[in-house]
C-alpha cells in the first residue's frame, strides 16, 4: 500500500483547546483519578465565581469598561472592537511593567483565552453582570447584542425611560490612567476599591448554603493574609464554613496521597507487568507522601466522606469508592500501593483510551510513553488559594 498524505484542518477553538491542555501539563495541573472534582467544588463554595486564571482584581473593572466602551455598535462590530481593545490592554499593561498581565507574554497576539472569557463567570457572581429576568447569566455576545440595540431615551435627569435596565450594574467611571491610552496599572483607584469591595463582600456561598461566603467573610475583614488557606487568620474568619474548610484540609491530604498512589501504581505496572525499565521517583516518594499527610488524611475516617459530601454534594460513586480504599489502607500502614490497583483503575477508566492502569494493550502503550520525571509528586490541593489571595491582596492595597 503506497503512503498517503492529507491535511487535516483545526478551527482555532480547537487549536486553543489543544494548547491549553499542552499548558496544563506543563503545569502540573493533572486529574487522572478525579480528585479535580473535590478541588473545583470546595473553591466554588469558598470563593465564588474565582479561577485558578485569575490574576488582578481591577480586570472585574476592564473587562465591562470594554464592553461599555462599544455601546451602540452593531454586534459583529462591537465583537471584533473589544477584541482588539483586549490585546491593546496586554499592550498597556505590559508597557506599565504589570505582573499578571493576561496576554502580556503573547502581545501582539491574542491569549489563548481572553480576560472577558476569563473573568465573565466572576462578574456573573460578584454581581458586577446583572442576570436576566429568568435568572439565567447572559453571553457576552449576548451583552454586546443588547449594548447595540439598547439605546434607551433619557428623562431631564438622565435616567432611562421604560424600565431600560443595562447589563452592567452601575460602575465606577474610569479614571484618567484607562482612558489615557498610555501605560496602565492594576492599582485600584479609591471609588473603584470601595465598589468592588462593596461586590465582594455581599457573595453568598452557592446554593443549598444561605450564608456569606468565605470570600466575602475575608473582603470584609481586611485583616493580612500573610499565610495558608489554613492559617490561624483565615479559620478565625471562616464562620458557618470552619468545619468545611478543615474538611477541605483533610481532602487535599488524601488527594496529595492519593495522588502519589497513582504514579506508584504506573511504575510498578510498568516495572512488573510490562518489563520496562522504570525509575523509583514515584515508589521512592510515596512513603514520605504517606508519613507528612496520613494523620490528616485518616481525620476523614468514620463518616468523614459523608460530611464531605453534605459540603460539597454526591461524589461519583467510583471517586468515594477510591477515598474509602485509601483511607482503609492509610489506617492499615500504607505500605505497597498494589492493593488500590482495583479502584484505582475503576477511577480511572472515565478517561478511556488514555487510561494506565487498565490490563490492555492500549494502557500498555500508555505506560510505555510514562516519563516519571514528567509527571508531578503527589501534592495537596489548594482550592485557588494563590489566586484569591492576589485578588484580595489588590483589594487592600492603598488607593492609586
Amino acid at each position: 500500500m503506497e503512503p498517503s498524505f492529507g491535511w487535516v484542518s483545526l478551527t482555532p477553538k480547537a487549536l486553543a483547546r489543544a494548547r491549553g491542555q499542552l499548558n496544563a501539563e506543563s503545569q502540573g495541573v493533572r486529574d487522572e483519578v478525579g480528585f479535580l472534582l473535590l478541588h473545583q467544588r470546595y473553591a466554588d463554595r469558598f470563593f465564588p465565581g474565582t479561577s485558578v486564571l485569575h490574576t488582578r482584581l481591577r480586570y472585574a473593572l476592564f473587562v465591562p469598561w470594554q464592553f461599555e466602551a462599544e455601546r451602540g455598535k452593531h454586534t459583529a462590530v462591537a465583537e471584533r472592537a473589544r477584541a482588539a481593545s483586549e490585546i491593546a490592554l496586554a499592550k498597556r499593561l505590559k508597557d506599565g511593567l504589570q505582573a499578571g498581565a493576561i496576554g502580556g507574554s503573547t502581545w501582539p497576539n491574542a491569549p489563548d483565552q481572553s480576560p472577558s472569557s476569563i473573568y465573565w463567570s466572576a462578574l456573573d457572581a460578584w454581581g458586577i453582570l446583572r442576570r436576566d429576568a429568568r435568572g439565567r447569566t447572559p453571553t457576552r455576545r449576548g451583552v454586546h447584542e443588547r449594548f447595540a440595540v439598547a439605546r434607551p431615551t433619557l428623562d431631564d435627569e438622565g435616567e432611562p425611560l421604560f424600565g431600560y435596565e443595562p447589563p452592567f450594574v452601575t460602575l465606577p467611571p474610569p479614571g484618567e490612567d484607562w482612558t489615557s491610552g498610555g501605560p496602565l496599572s492594576f492599582a485600584l483607584l479609591a471609588d473603584e476599591r470601595a465598589f468592588l469591595a462593596e461586590r465582594l463582600s455581599s457573595v453568598l456561598a452557592p446554593a443549598p448554603c444561605a450564608h456569606l461566603s468565605l470570600l466575602s467573610q475575608l473582603a470584609r475583614s481586611g485583616a493580612p493574609l500573610s499565610g495558608s488557606l489554613w492559617s490561624r487568620a483565615v479559620l478565625d474568619l471562616a464562620g458557618r464554613d470552619r468545619a468545611a474548610l478543615q474538611r477541605a484540609r483533610s481532602s487535599a491530604a488524601l488527594a496529595a496521597i492519593g495522588r502519589g498512589v497513582y504514579a506508584a501504581l504506573v511504575e510498578t505496572l510498568r516495572d512488573r507487568v510490562d518489563k520496562r525499565e522504570t525509575p523509583h521517583r514515584h515508589r521512592s516518594v510515596l512513603p514520605k507522601l504517606v508519613d507528612e499527610h496520613r494523620a490528616r488524611a485518616l481525620e476523614l475516617g468514620g463518616r468523614g466522606l459523608d460530611l464531605v459530601e453534605g459540603d460539597v454534594g454526591v461524589l461519583p460513586p467510583k471517586l468515594r469508592q477510591l477515598m474509602a480504599e485509601t483511607l482503609e489502607w492509610l489506617d492499615r500502614g500504607g505500605g505497597d500501593p498494589m492493593p488500590l490497583l482495583d479502584p484505582y483503575e475503576a477511577a480511572e477508566g472515565r478517561k478511556q483510551e488514555r487510561a494506565r492502569l487498565r490490563r490492555t494493550p492500549g494502557a500498555r502503550m500508555r505506560r510505555a510513553e510514562w516519563q516519571a520525571h514528567d509527571h508531578p509528586v503527589g501534592y495537596p490541593l489548594h482550592y485557588r488559594w494563590a489566586s484569591v489571595r492576589r485578588l484580595l491582596d489588590d483589594l487592600r492595597a492603598p488607593a492609586a
